[in-house]
């Protein structure tokens, strides 16, 4: 039985369309992704449902009495405390408790007549088990330890709380509440990743029709069963999670691709007959011109919207050199902030080319820790080392661009004229910045936009070590696989702070948990961390044990050597090593042939300039050399 049914739904704003004759039908028990690119119309649909929004053309057809939630944007009763606000979604509840102490109360006493009341006593005891009276107030206690308050925050005030507090007792009013129709926008911010399995959870065993918007690939694929598409103003459902969708729409675009191929291959012998026949000039030619162009018509109505292929990184991201394989040392790491200890004889090391992830949950010191390695913060005890040669790039989860009103391509030409405009437009491209984009000047761009040029400028900067916080917030779908990409293709060291699980493992290469001013390292990415901590769970007196004995950050990498997962790491960086050494050695080849060219004898510039860039490569082919060599030879004991 259908919930939920859309008839040639239409909606524009400014004559800009939106939406445009959608169509489709949501059964019952329905979990749904809803997926686009940013300002697609993705809330305005979910506007649209609530009925915040009156549609241009076509119409929404629910079963009558349908109630649907959707995420309040304010908090209105600014002096309630959390616990008051969310227990007023159970108003009727309460009102049945405060009958039955009524009835109580007059029993004991014995004030009027007792069958009557006796009555009335089973009758408010029935309705108040039937709508869950038993039960209410342990689920909404659930509802808040699970989204990340502690029990000391149910009694503070709502004009207390920051913005992601707000946003998180929204959707727990939102999931506790008796609508049959639930529109998520956006559930997964501002949650740790203990937030999110709590969620996850939830939503699975959730018995009601819900659809969610949402750029964690992970979540979709843990809590939907079906995806509706928005792109090009229109709506198409799938069978199955994200990962199910991106596969079929993959398989739809090379199909449309070769659809168009065809058609324009016949559109395209059309017109060279057109034109050919107009040129003769003659009626019976001019007459099968038009019958043509009639045939042509048609054909043109037959091309479908292709969406733009994914990216094809073109443009290597490079590190600068570093000497050694230690790049950053920490021990013995104390730090606190009044009584709170965040910090407590922290110890950590990282290598090169390593990539790992920093996890733990909101409010436990990730941030701080990366302050304090990069020399923001100074601890009350302990000391960082860096490496020699070490550059850092550090992408701030609160990231600023200059307020500049340059186009995006001028902008980055102006801070590394030193790349070509081949290679600008090839960096520019990895990150989703196409064509008419290189023009949008820096101070118009969207969220998302910015984040994305934050981060390639940093990437262009060529540090050896990038500390990214939170480097996915703000970015769509596309836009996390494309820092992906770019991060597969970088050969520096990378530090993240992440609750993209789908993101942690396309990447890591090891774990590390931030846990009491400690960290607890996990040699793999996300799945190998959760196995163990599965184990570590099942067996709490072995995990106990364990992390007594645990050795922090000086036997680190002698205990990931003893790991099999540690193995796995070296091989990858064997062969990204060996495709570096192949790429610096094509090009000193390069570089070597266009120095013997006898044009540039006399230009004395240009001789420099390449024998500069020679010197470099030639750096960066021995350290890869000397890195390979040593790790062949680790690989071989």
């Amino acid at each position: 039985m259908s919930i939920l049914a859309l008839n040639k739904l239409s909606l524009a704003y400014l004559e800009r369309p939106v939406l445009e004759d959608c169509s489709l039908a949501l059964e019952r028990g329905s979990k749904c992704g809803l997926v686009g690119a940013n300002g697609a119309g993705k809330t305005s649909l979910f506007r649209l449902l609530a009925g915040q929004l009156e549609p241009g053309g076509g119409e929404i057809i629910t079963p009558k009495g349908l109630k649907i939630g959707i995420m309040e944007q304010e908090l209105k009763h600014h002096e309630r405390s959390i616990w008051q606000e969310l227990l007023s979604l159970f108003a009727p509840l309460r009102e049945l408790e405060r009958q039955l102490d009524l009835v109580n109360r007059q029993l004991e006493a014995g004030l009027a007549e007792q069958g009557p009341l006796l009555q009335q006593q089973f009758a408010l005891n029935e309705a108040y088990m039937e709508q869950g009276g038993l039960t209410y107030q342990s689920r909404a206690r659930g509802a808040l330890l699970g989204l990340g308050f502690g029990e000391a925050d149910f009694a503070r005030p709502l004009y207390e709380l920051s913005g992601g507090q707000r946003s998180k007792l929204a959707l727990a009013k939102l999931l506790l509440s008796d609508a049959d129709l639930l529109l998520l926008d956006e559930p997964t911010n501002h949650l740790d990743v203990d937030s999110l399995e709590w969620l996850e959870d939830f939503l699975r065993n959730l018995n009601k029709t819900y659809i969610v918007i949402s750029h964690d690939r992970y979540f979709l694929d843990k809590t939907t069963d079906q995806t509706i598409y928005l792109f090009n103003h229109h709506l198409k459902l799938y069978k199955g999670n994200f990962s199910a969708f991106k596969r079929q729409s993959q398989a739809e675009r090379e199909t449309a691709l070769r659809h168009n191929t065809n058609l324009n291959r016949e559109i395209e012998r059309l017109q060279g007959v057109i034109q050919q026949q107009k040129q003769w000039n003659r009626e019976k030619t001019l007459v099968m011109a038009h019958s043509k162009e009639k045939a042509l018509a048609k054909l043109e109505q037959q091309l479908v919207a292709v969406e733009r292929p994914p990216a094809e990184l073109s443009f290597r991201f490079k590190a600068a050199p570093a000497s050694g394989q230690d790049l950053l040392r920490a021990e013995g790491l104390r730090l606190a902030f009044g009584d709170k200890q965040i910090l407590q004889g922290l110890d950590f090391a990282l290598h090169k080319g390593e990539r790992v992830f920093l996890l733990g949950p909101n409010g436990v010191g990730k941030t701080t820790l990366f302050r304090v390695l990069l020399g923001q913060l100074t601890p009350v005890a302990g000391a960082v080392w860096q490496g020699m040669g070490l550059k850092i790039g550090y992408y701030d989860q609160v990231q600023k661009l200059d307020d500049s009103d340059e186009p995006i391509l001028v902008y980055l030409r102006n801070h590394y004229p030193r790349l070509t405009e081949t290679e600008l437009r090839s960096a520019l491209a990895a990150f989703l910045f196409f064509a008419d984009d290189l023009e949008k000047p820096c101070n118009v761009l969207s969220g998302g936009e910015k984040a994305r040029l934050g981060l390639l400028k940093i990437l262009l900067a060529r540090p050896n070590l990038l500390l990214l916080d939170e480097p996915t917030n703000h970015l769509d779908i596309a836009g996390r696989e494309a820092l992906e990409q770019a991060l597969q293709n970088y050969d520096g060291a990378v530090l993240a702070i992440s609750h993209d699980r789908y993101f942690i493992n396309a990447l890591a290469e090891r774990v590390a948990v931030l846990e009491g001013g400690r960290l607890t390292e996990y040699c793999g990415g996300w799945e190998y961390y959760l196995e163990k901590r599965a184990q570590m769970t099942a067996q709490p007196e072995e995990t106990a044990k364990n992390a007594a004995t645990l050795s922090q950050g000086r036997q680190d990498y002698q205990a990931r050597k003893e790991q099999a997962a540690s193995l796995r790491k070296k091989q990858n960086r064997l062969q990204r090593l060996e495709q570096l050494i192949g790429e610096c050695e094509a090009e000193k080849a390069a570089l070597e042939q266009k120095l013997a060219a006898p044009e540039l004898a006399s230009d004395y510039q240009q001789v420099a300039d390449l024998h500069s860039r020679l010197q470099e490569t030639e750096q960066r082919l021995d350290e890869a050399m000397r890195e390979w060599e040593e790790l062949a030879l680790e690989l071989e004991e």
